[in-house]
């Protein structure tokens, strides 16, 4: 059971339950809701949510790789629908949030957030970072990943390249 358990978390879920509605601050400390924000994106538009620390080893990691899929994803889907991709620092401060964003090199092509109270941990109910979902405009979770592991970034990868087929 455990095992099965373990595998389904590391390859994703796919399922159309909707994530709560709530709240990060962009790194201009200017408050940010999902929903709010979802209902600029098209039909077909998903976004790419990314759960991440900058004490998080594995985190900075996965970012790089986030990006370029991201990055691929637009490029085979030109027209036809936009993936976005939102980093939230959870636990950082807005600084800290900046710092990383500037390290990661995120500016113009990622969404760079903070939940400076960690809140994301009982809104969402993630367990830990990195955690990553995949939303539609409607706010339901096509896909959910926990940590980062290859058998991870190959399920996104395999979700994303299947998308919109």
């Amino acid at each position: 059971m455990f095992l099965f358990l373990f595998l389904i978390l590391s390859l994703g879920t796919l399922g159309a339950e909707p994530i709560s509605n709530f709240a990060f601050y962009n790194l201009k400390e200017e408050r940010i809701v999902l929903s709010n924000s979802l209902e600029n994106f098209s039909e077909k538009d998903v976004l790419i949510l990314n759960f991440t620390g900058s004490q998080c080893k594995p985190c900075k990691e996965q970012v790089p790789v986030l990006l370029n899929l991201t990055a691929q994803s637009n490029l085979s889907a030109v027209g036809k629908w936009k993936t976005h991709l939102w980093i939230v620092f959870v636990g950082d401060d807005f600084r800290t949030g900046k710092e990383y964003s500037d390290l990661l090199k995120l500016g113009g092509v990622a969404e760079s957030l903070v939940d400076p109270l960690s809140s994301s941990y009982s809104q969402v109910k993630i367990k830990g970072v990195p955690t990553v979902f995949i939303l539609n405009r409607n706010r339901e979770i096509l896909f959910r990943s926990e940590g980062y592991t290859p058998a991870g970034v190959a399920s996104l990868k395999n979700f994303l390249s299947s998308f919109g087929k």
